[in-house]
């Protein structure tokens, strides 16, 4: 009992971590966009139209958070609690899977322990898709967030270690369309990022 609680409050301060986490991304891109961008505001009865012209900037800066989601359960049934500080929704008892995963340390499924708790993790880039334009100077910012060490690649520029807590930053100018992978030899095969180079306008 005591550990179902214990997992469930896991579970509920992560994705409360999360949430904060993407709310102030998102308030830091409305930020940005506000400084580069030129809009125009049209009011109809029924709503609010907003033009907006995009910076045209050839300049990219990009913040790369290295994370781990973690899905936490039991393979016992969960039960309501009408006098907890949390008012979690019960779930269902979820057996252990028979599943193989590939290999490497990137996707981790841990056992159901004495209490019947079992995990699942798989190690990613936050984010793992970045577009730009041919000719545009990229700045990536490696930022060290789970996980105590990883070996990070990105094609064409170099490998770098990367430990929680530290940054590394690498700026390259992008001279043709095509795909650039960033990958960490550490956690395979999920922790993989892509950007993709669109081609210049004619």
């Amino acid at each position: 009992m005591i550990a179902t609680a214990t997992v469930a409050i896991v579970i509920v301060c992560t994705a409360m971590i999360l949430g904060v986490q993407i709310q102030i991304s998102h308030n830091v891109l409305a930020q940005s966009a506000k400084s580069n961008a030129t809009t125009a505001t049209t009011t109809t009865a029924e709503n609010t139209v907003v033009t907006v012209t995009p910076s045209q900037s050839t300049n990219k800066t990009f913040w790369i958070s290295t994370v781990h989601l973690d899905g936490a359960t039991t393979i016992h049934k969960g039960v309501a609690c009408s006098n907890c500080t949390q008012n979690i929704p019960p779930h269902p008892a979820e057996a252990f899977p028979n599943t193989t995963l590939p290999a490497g340390s990137g996707l981790v499924l841990r056992p159901p322990n004495e209490a019947g708790a079992w995990d699942m993790r798989a190690f990613t880039f936050a984010p793992d898709q970045i577009v730009v334009n041919q000719g545009d100077t990229v700045t990536l910012h490696f930022l060290g967030v789970q996980g105590p060490h990883h070996e990070i690649t990105v094609d064409g520029v170099g490998t770098f270690p990367l430990d929680r807590g530290h940054i590394h930053t690498v700026t390259f100018t992008t001279d043709k369309p095509g795909t650039i992978t960033y990958w960490c030899h550490i956690h395979p095969p999920n922790m993989i990022g892509q950007i993709l180079v669109l081609p210049k306008p004619a």
